[in-house]
């Protein structure tokens, strides 16, 4: 079954997708696009999809209808970690092959072009690392269930030396394949992992095919912004659409006290911290204190992603400035220009924009400590 897809985007170029996975029957393929996810029916394991695509390759994912997930305990109706989807790289005029299993698609071959051929053997340098760790989390769940406290320990153990392979194992991939396209995703995807010098050095090893690609600008404004945070200097300015549309930027705010909250609609801790945002709110923002929200929405379309914003903020009755990160056709991605690593994360600026505290979670006492000494309340 063909199914054509459109993502809304200029110059747009067709791409087509074809495979034959084993174990796939006639269940669903689905593939997440700019603008939501487009799918299609296999038939005896084989499957086509088809679509539009910008000028510049961009990448995404595939997966099955199949599932895959890992339940921990309690049945297909309790708690699970889902599957990793398989990585493919969609540029304008691609002619994609897919080959695998289902049940593996993760770590199934893509061929067609250089990009794609970068990322197939990406997954093969760390295939016995990823086989590894599924077997651990397998393990560990049959150990939970079994109540096995001390075989609990001893496996997550495991699991962290089989995190520390992998990361040393995508840093050589990364070093020994300076030309390949997957190097330059991988570092944009690991660059938190990096120190300042480290990125820049390995960052300056690739080649330069793929730097005008929107990965490798994320990694720049990555090494700049922790230069700028090293040497004590302001936080890098962005600029986001607001609620209404409009474009707003970080140095707009400049001459008052900024808390950037990073946060999202699904994130039940952020949500619990806003209560007392608005109270911080109320008491400081008369003597000069602002807040700047910045969502990310865990959903692949641009509409399902404003809407579910909007609504969380009517409904936690959020009076200050919001602005939306995974905006369409984002040119820059704070969460990676500011190293987030979990949600909420609060980071205050000075009135020159100069970072003076940072909190991974809800900064609650310490926050207010901060403010109550910089305002003499």
């Amino acid at each position: 079954m063909l199914l054509v897809g459109g993502f809304l985007c200029a110059q747009a170029q067709n791409y087509t997708i074809k495979g034959k996975l084993e174990g796939q029957g006639n269940e669903k393929i689905i593939l997440k696009g700019l603008n939501g996810e487009i799918s299609a029916e296999a038939k005896n394991n084989s499957f086509e999809l088809t679509g539009t695509v910008e000028d510049e390759p961009f990448v995404t994912s595939i997966n099955t209808s199949l599932d895959r997930n890992l339940y921990l305990g309690g049945g297909k109706t309790g708690m699970y970690q889902p599957s990793l989807p398989l990585e493919i790289v969609l540029s304008k005029g691609a002619n994609l092959t897919i080959t695998g299993s289902a049940m593996d698609i993760n770590m199934a071959s893509v061929t067609g072009d250089p990009l794609n051929d970068s990322f197939t053997e990406f997954r093969k340098s760390e295939a016995h690392l990823v086989k590894e760790m599924d077997a651990l989390r397998r393990q560990l769940v049959e150990t939970r269930i079994m109540g096995v406290k001390e075989g609990m320990n001893e496996i997550g153990k495991k699991m962290l030396e089989n995190r520390q392979a992998m990361a040393a194992s995508r840093k050589n991939f990364i070093k020994t394949h300076p030309d390949a396209f997957a190097s330059i995703y991988y570092l944009s995807l690991t660059a938190k992992e990096y120190k300042t010098a480290e990125l820049e050095a390995a960052y300056k090893g690739l080649a330069s095919t793929y730097k005008n690609s929107r990965y490798a600008k994320g990694i720049v404004a990555k090494i700049e912004a922790s230069k700028v945070a090293d040497a004590g200097g302001p936080a890098p300015d962005f600029t986001k659409p607001d609620v209404n549309g409009k474009p707003v930027s970080l140095s707009q705010f400049r001459g008052k006290y900024v808390l950037l909250d990073f946060w999202g609609s699904w994130c039940g801790p952020c949500r619990a911290a806003n209560p007392h945002l608005k109270e911080l709110y109320s008491t400081y923002t008369a003597k000069g204190f602002e807040i700047l929200g910045v969502a990310s929405e865990k959903v692949s379309g641009q509409a399902q992603a404003e809407k579910m914003w909007k609504e969380a903020i009517e409904k936690d009755g959020l009076t200050w400035t919001n602005v939306l990160n995974n905006e369409l056709s984002m040119k820059s991605d704070v969460v990676q220009l500011y190293n987030i690593e979990g949600y909420p994360t609060q980071i205050l600026l000075d009135k020159e924009g100069k970072v003076i505290g940072r909190w991974l979670g809800a900064a609650g006492k310490q926050l207010d400590d901060k403010l109550k000494t910089i305002f003499n309340n």
